[in-house]
């Protein structure tokens, strides 16, 4: 079935989603120059505990700097200190995050606009730079928040697969049954961060994707969209699909998304079908794959489809 649940979510972040607050300049100076980012929102983490393996999404962006580099607040605020991290926040509950550091300021104190708040730890390379408002973490690479932020790229999707039961990839030609669909999609940051995190991917702002088949009907079904937010941690294995990773030095992250796991291609009629995948970035930009198949299954009519039309997004012609 669709990703039902995961549609929910993100339709409930979007109702909590706060309304736009100004925007500011960047935690590095210059201030009003844009910095490259190696680590993007929504990105996929790994994060090794004790007893196990836990995947997460990157809740903020990972702006390059140099070990050692001032790093200062984008707004003022009351602070949180911790050993490596510094929390600012205003009384409204907006908050912004800075990990990676070692803080010159204290729990408690208040700071200015451009106060320093500390020294990027060494070994690190980049501030991890987060952006909430009451618990709910926001993109702050979004229209109106760090600024500024141009971006003249189009998301990629490169990949788009029907697997069967085993994983296997099934002929397009004669598919029956259930099928799960994935797509590999990515963004590439700008400007390009300096070696060796100069291969480094983002996650694309939304994903959907529409089927077009012989019927005429065209429908439409959403995958995520963290333009409204992060989804809870536990539905990352409903988002992401098995064989994702994240960037590492001189290694690109891959992203592979599910679009659908048991999807039933007898709930449409027999014939040739076109599955097209959207990706589309903070900006607008909108990067695309298709691809043909064709269903055998016997059927002749159109059953009733249970997946919801993606709000927000008009189908494209």
């Amino acid at each position: 079935m669709i990703r039902g649940a995961v549609a929910a979510l993100v339709a409930l972040a979007a109702l909590a989603a706060p309304a736009g607050a100004a925007a500011y300049g960047w935690p590095l100076k210059p201030f009003h120059e844009q910095h490259p980012i190696r680590g993007g929102f929504g990105d996929p983490r790994y994060h090794v505990g004790a007893e196990s393996q836990i995947s997460s999404f990157h809740f903020g962006v990972d702006i390059v700097a140099r070990d050692g580099q001032r790093v200062y607040s984008v707004e003022p605020g009351y602070v949180r200190a911790e050993s490596a991290d510094v929390t600012v926040s205003r009384r409204s509950g907006r908050h912004f995050e800075y990990w990676h550091i070692r803080p010159v300021v204290r729990t408690g104190q208040f700071v200015r606009t451009r106060q320093l708040l500390g020294y990027v730890r060494a070994g690190w390379g980049h501030v991890h730079f987060a952006e909430s408002d009451d618990g709910s973490y926001r993109d702050p690479l979004r229209p109106s928040a760090l600024t500024p932020f141009y971006d003249h790229k189009t998301p990629i999707v490169s990949v788009v697969q029907l697997l069967g039961p085993g994983g296997e990839v099934v002929d397009d030609n004669h598919v029956t049954g259930l099928v799960d669909i994935v797509a590999s999609a990515y963004d590439t940051p700008q400007p390009l961060p300096p070696p060796p995190w100069q291969v480094a991917r983002v996650a694309p702002a939304s994903i959907w994707w529409v089927l077009r088949g012989p019927d005429g009907v065209t429908q439409s079904f959403p995958v995520v969209d963290f333009d409204v937010g992060i989804p809870p941690n536990v539905t990352y294995g409903y988002i992401y699909a098995p064989g994702t990773y994240q960037n590492k030095p001189n290694r690109p992250g891959l992203y592979n998304f599910w679009l659908a796991h048991s999807f039933d291609t007898t709930s449409v009629p027999d014939g040739a079908y076109q599955l097209e995948v959207f990706a589309e970035d903070t900006r607008g930009h909108i990067g695309a794959r298709t691809i043909g198949f064709v269903t055998a299954n016997g059927v002749t009519t159109r059953r009733t489809v249970p997946y919801p039309v993606r709000a927000g997004h008009d189908v494209p012609s």
